[in-house]
């Protein structure tokens, strides 16, 4: 039994190897070598270059979540996704009855103190002038009751008035002065209180106007308005909705700035030192992949970020196309980005797939008097397909970049 199994298996090998050897007969698995194609080298522009991915994102302060710092149901919503706002544009309204309710009050308020504060100012000064009416009628009355005492004096050596009328004139005196100094006393008393009292009233008058202009501030949060330009970009809280504002500020809408993104990018470690402020950078984004766009490095972030096990260091780019072209860009966009490190001018460059790796030397083969002749070069930056060679050729030169054999290749 094992014979048969090994002598069916024996023959079914043989078979395959007979179809096999057909088909390498017909040339079914032999592929044709590729023709030959050339390239001349040739003088232009040659950039050192470092490849990177990011993101486009809004820049600092380009978008907003507007919120609520009030409480109560949204009244009337006025905007969608997709409009666009300026600065004081109305967004939404939330109800607001208990805070004009607030304002009737604290005005209200202001106007007693401010009644309070003019009837001070027109009664006041009228005690005072009365006080100082009757401090000169007391006055007055002393001055007659010295007169009267000094004569009384006069008269009694001579013994034309008895001792006890000088002594009842000269007690009239001393009231007289008592009741004057009582006088100023009170009137010093009543001018310092009615400076006292316009002070105090004045601060409280301030404190009530300060407490109506707050009482119109909490009422004007009811009335929620755009901060910036932008488009909106998501509704988050519908109309008729009540928000409670407690705890946080609740997200009415998202507004974005598309005029006002820019692209973050991820540099590694190893290429970070050649990344500098100002540096032209090129990208295109998959939505509108025949578009390049443009920009320079704005700031390099100091902390480092690890993606995927790698040390990276973010690097933002500012975008320096025309605003129509920049409106076209949406925030979280991929963006495949080509930062420019270095340029070099009239630099001899061929195509990339002429420059092959033998024994660790770069060579270029070229049409020879003899035909394809192998030539050592010295290879530098490789920027869009070409390579820039430093030594080893000249321009106008033709170089192989198709139809390689094996025989070339050989090292």
């Amino acid at each position: 039994m094992w014979r048969k199994q090994s002598r069916s298996f024996f023959f079914s090998f043989l078979m395959i190897l007979s179809v096999v050897g057909t088909g390498y007969g017909f040339g079914i698995s032999k592929s044709k070598p590729l023709p030959l194609k050339w390239a001349k080298a040739t003088r232009g522009m040659i950039r050192q270059t470092i490849i990177t991915t990011g993101v486009v994102r809004p820049e600092d302060g380009a978008q907003i979540k507007v919120g609520s710092r009030v409480s109560g149901k949204i009244e009337k919503l006025f905007v969608k996704v997709g409009d666009k706002v300026r600065p004081g544009d109305p967004i939404a309204v939330i109800e607001h009855n208990d805070l004009l309710v607030k304002v009737a009050e604290k005005k209200a308020a202001h106007e007693v103190m401010r009644e309070t504060l003019r009837a001070l100012l027109a009664q006041r000064p009228l005690e005072i002038a009365r006080q100082k009416e009757e401090i000169a009628e007391v006055k007055a009355q002393l001055d007659q009751a010295r007169t009267s005492w000094q004569r009384y004096q006069e008269l009694l050596p001579e013994k034309l008035i008895a001792r006890e009328d000088v002594d009842l004139k000269h007690k009239e005196v001393l009231v007289f002065q008592s009741r004057l100094a009582a006088a100023k006393s009170q009137l010093n008393y009543m001018e310092r209180k009615f400076r006292d009292d316009k002070q105090i009233l004045k601060a409280k008058l301030s404190q009530s106007a300060a407490q109506v202009k707050l009482a119109k501030i909490n009422l004007s949060y009811a009335f929620i308005k755009s901060p910036i330009d932008g488009t909106v970009a998501k509704i988050s809280t519908p109309e008729g909705e009540t928000v409670a504002a407690q705890l946080s500020s609740p997200t009415f809408v998202w507004i974005i700035n598309l005029d006002k993104l820019w692209v973050s990018t991820y540099v590694d470690e190893t290429d970070i030192g050649k990344v500098h402020k100002e540096q032209p950078v090129i990208f295109h984004v998959d939505a509108f992949p025949g578009m390049s766009l443009h920009g320079v490095v704005k700031e390099i972030y100091p902390k480092a970020e690890i993606r995927d096990n790698m040390v990276t260091y973010d690097v933002i780019v500012r975008i320096t196309d025309l605003p129509e072209k920049r409106r076209l860009l949406r925030p979280e966009m991929t963006a495949y980005t080509t930062i420019v490190v270095k340029e070099r001018k009239n630099a001899i460059q061929v195509p990339v797939q002429a420059v092959k790796t033998i024994k660790g030397k770069s060579v270029v083969f070229i049409k020879g008097a003899k035909g394809i002749e192998k030539r050592e070069v010295s290879a530098g930056w490789t920027d869009g397909g070409k390579v820039e060679i430093r030594e080893g050729l000249k321009p106008g030169q033709t170089v192989l970049i198709q139809g390689f054999s094996r025989e070339l290749l050989k090292p």
